[in-house]
């Protein structure tokens, strides 16, 4: 095996089987349906339009539950205004699928007349819309992945909650600089009196965990890397390349959610904080599928296609590619790995839960 460069892409590029595997990232969405009709009623009407931007808004229906809240509430308020939805994810993203969704059974645009839906093919981390035109915008499930993937000397973990000292520095540096500038691109987006509503996956302080902090899914990322160990060990993947490997993630705290409008001028002048925090999923929050926990080989199968739907664009790019001598190697390299997870999950039902805790920030353009 002959480990190559690792290319500077997308962190979530190829992203597969999403919609079918995105239970957790759908309850996320429809646990706050009333945050956002409360923050869209607040705003109230809006001339010419009252344009929503959902970003990161992937091919699912969490997009559809996303959004139907704005829609049903801003017609509460206004209900012949007019209303623009801006779809907003990578060039990768299954838009065919997920524009049948919105005029499909069940979409928004069944709402009514005088709704426009627009799709924004880029990164959240550039602007994508015009200068004060976005009343609501809201991310869930999305911002806690970095712009670029993060090539690091880290043996021994491929998770930035186990990373020590000028490593985790290092990461931590660039999960703040993308999220500054997350913030910035908002912030010039945002027209005054509208929100920007956030929603994705957080940590707590925790003083019993490594570097003081508890994060959301750690068991499940260290499953994920005792499994490529075990690959490493059966001459299947190349040492260098896991050790190098990190998913580009970072799971904020609430201080750190908020660190930028409190600290940096330019965005303390643009929004004003209304909430910062982290609490437990509303729905099954120590495991995302302890509800099929008496059934092994289903609990392990529904875990496998929950990391598959969003690792495995990660581990294709920046360790099974790596590894391989020839590019097709890479579907063998990626069925192996994802059958030996969901036996690791079946003989241990439980032992590799993902706890689920959701960081919230809201903040209020000036």
């Amino acid at each position: 095996m002959k480990p190559t460069a690792q290319p500077q892409t997308a962190s979530t590029e190829r992203m597969v089987d999403y919609d079918r595997n995105s239970f957790m990232q759908d309850q996320m969405v429809l646990s706050k349906e009333q945050q956002v009709a409360a923050l869209v009623k607040a705003i109230g009407p809006v001339d010419p339009e009252f344009q929503v931007l959902d970003l990161g808004c992937g091919p699912a229906h969490s997009a559809m539950d996303a959004v139907r809240p704005a829609v049903n509430a801003y017609r509460t308020v206004s209900p012949n205004g007019a209303m623009a939805v801006r779809h907003m994810d990578q060039p990768g993203n299954d838009w065919n699928g997920l524009l049948k969704l919105v005029f499909g059974k069940g979409g928004y645009r069944q709402a009514g007349d005088h709704i426009r839906t627009e799709t924004a093919v880029g990164s959240f981390y550039e602007e994508m819309a015009a200068p004060g035109s976005v009343a609501l915008a809201t991310c869930f499930a999305a911002s806690h992945w970095l712009s670029r993937s993060v090539p690091l000397d880290a043996p021994g973990t491929v998770w930035f909650a186990d990373l020590d000292g000028a490593t985790r520095a290092e990461m931590a540096a660039s999960a703040r600089a993308d999220w500054t500038r997350f913030l910035r691109c908002r912030a010039r987006e945002i027209r005054p009196g509208g929100y920007l509503f956030v929603s994705t996956l957080g940590s707590v302080p925790d003083a019993s965990e490594k570097n003081g902090i508890r994060a959301s899914s750690s068991k499940l990322y260290r499953a994920i890397h005792d499994v490529a160990q075990q690959m490493v060990e059966d001459g299947l993947l190349a040492q260098s390349a896991l050790d190098r490997f990190v998913f580009a993630v970072w799971f904020p705290t609430a201080a750190e959610a908020r660190a930028p409008i409190d600290e940096e001028p330019d965005l303390a002048e643009a929004f004003t904080v209304v909430e910062a925090a982290v609490a437990p999923a509303a729905v099954n929050p120590q495991d995302v599928y302890i509800h099929e926990i008496g059934d092994a080989a289903t609990y392990a199968k529904l875990y496998a296609g929950y990391i598959r739907g969003f690792a495995e664009s990660s581990l294709r790019l920046h360790l099974f590619g790596p590894s391989a001598e020839q590019p097709e190697e890479i579907d063998a390299l990626t069925e192996a790995f994802f059958r030996r997870l969901t036996s690791y999950y079946e003989a241990a039902p439980g032992q590799h839960a993902a706890e689920t805790m959701i960081v919230m920030l809201v903040a209020q353009r000036r």
